[in-house]
């Protein structure tokens, strides 16, 4: 295609070529060469029309950017006049080659669609110069904004769409439209998507002059600190539990409207003392993965009782009547006892009394009292146990009584089987029976 003059589209822009007078002929076999390697953004270099040794480059930008730059060129040798041209390279939009009407070594090249043309000059003695012109499209990126924030049940969102890159063009910026999508409620990260929208009809339009590229920035939504302190406690020992249900709710604490119950499984009975430690269970619409929970333990602690409790004990006593046999009694008449409402055994003791004349046997009890409780545990430092007089009393005969009706041992053993015991009671005979106590007898 030779020169030719053309108005410059809308939104065109211009590119204007400066031929040097400056240059000596040295330069002419230099030819320069620029190659931009990229899988989507086409790049104008320089170009020749064969191998020609005596072909020339034409300086100047070789980067044209859809609407946007002015590239300038310039050519490397004198010469005494010019000859402008331009011709397609391959499928080439709205481009046109205008030159200036005071300079002649100028030319304008206006682009308004992506393409490549192949711009020469020529003219004087000098050989043809060459370059290939191309409008590649322009790069646009997009990202969304970095979010943060610490959890309180709300969405974090974040408006705002950040451009870089070369941009749209004036004509197109205020026909895109962004719409957030992106938003985080819960403890955790997210991307902070949004959709970007054209207008109806023109997608292929944007993705034909737009090299386009889209990064989410992260929405973060920290747990919430909270801690939970239960509280302590302290008593003397009384039988009873010792628990203490009261929690402290600090840091940041829970969001309006949730919250949890705490579960005890802290208690100090016996002497001692023992963590207060609790269980958390979240209330509805409470996630316990929102919040970062510290729990802290209070004391439960029980002492020994400044004033012991007292506990008596009572053997069992026993009174029988004397028969010539040995008698006995043994045990208490109670090991169990109740005190403040708590029930009491009583172990490690024996209690006995055996006696066969006539008489008093006191109980003897042996053995160390052991106090355990309606748990299993020996609470004995916290008791006092006293321990009650008891006897076993065989009460004498009278002496009248009918001998029939006494142990026959010995010698009355066999008198009586002869049946002549009785006669010899009667007959004064009762050295029979000095073998027993004169206290037997009444």
């Amino acid at each position: 295609m030779s020169f030719m003059d053309a108005t410059f589209s809308k939104w065109g822009e211009v590119a204007t070529a400066v031929l040097s007078q400056s240059l000596a002929k040295r330069f002419a076999r230099v030819m320069l060469a620029a190659v931009l390697a990229a899988s989507f953004l086409p790049v104008a270099a320089f170009a020749d029309t064969g191998g020609d040794s005596e072909l020339k480059g034409i300086k100047g930008k070789t980067d044209p950017i859809f609407w946007y730059e002015i590239t300038s060129y310039q050519n490397l040798t004198e010469r005494s006049s010019y000859v402008w041209s331009w011709e397609k390279d391959g499928e080439t939009g709205a481009i046109t080659v205008t030159k200036t009407d005071d300079d002649p070594s100028r030319v304008t090249v206006t682009g308004t669609e992506i393409g490549s043309v192949i711009l020469k000059v020529s003219g004087g003695d000098l050989g043809e110069e060459t370059i290939r012109i191309e409008i590649r499209k322009r790069t646009v990126g997009l990202s969304s904004s970095y979010g943060y924030k610490i959890y309180d049940g709300k969405p974090l969102t974040v408006v705002g769409i950040n451009e870089d890159g070369e941009g749209w063009i004036s004509a197109d910026r205020g026909r895109v439209k962004y719409t957030m999508t992106g938003s985080q409620t819960n403890a955790g990260e997210s991307d902070n998507t949004f959709d970007v929208e054209f207008p109806p009809g023109s997608e292929e339009y944007f993705k034909e002059h737009y090299a386009i590229t889209i990064r989410y920035a992260t929405l973060n939504v920290a747990q919430r600190p909270v801690t939970l302190t239960s509280a302590s406690g302290s008593k003397e020992y009384d039988g009873e539990p010792l628990t203490n249900d009261d929690v402290i709710v600090g840091g940041d604490g829970w969001v309006d409207g949730q919250g949890a119950t705490y579960s005890f499984a802290g208690s100090q009975k016996i002497v001692g003392s023992y963590e207060n430690a609790f269980e958390c269970i979240p209330n509805e619409g409470t996630n316990l993965d929102n919040y970062q929970i510290k729990k802290k333990y209070g004391t439960l602690t029980v002492t020994d009782r400044s004033e012991k409790y007292q506990i008596t004990l009572t053997p069992n006593s026993k009174s029988v009547t004397y028969d010539g046999t040995e008698k006995s009694v043994s045990g208490f008449e109670a090991l169990e006892f109740e005190v403040d409402g708590s029930t009491y055994t009583v172990e490690g003791l024996t209690a006995e009394a055996r006696g066969t004349d006539a008489g008093e046997y006191p109980v003897k009890v042996s053995g160390q009292a052991v106090v355990i409780d309606s748990d299993g545990n020996d609470v004995t430092d916290q008791f006092t146990v006293n321990i009650d007089d008891a006897k076993l009393t065989i009460v004498g005969v009278d002496s009248d009584k009918s001998a029939s009706n006494l142990p026959h041992t010995g010698d009355s053993a066999a008198l009586y089987a002869m049946g002549i015991c009785g006669v010899a009671i009667a007959a004064g005979a009762g050295a029979l029976f000095t073998s027993r106590k004169r206290n037997n007898y009444k």
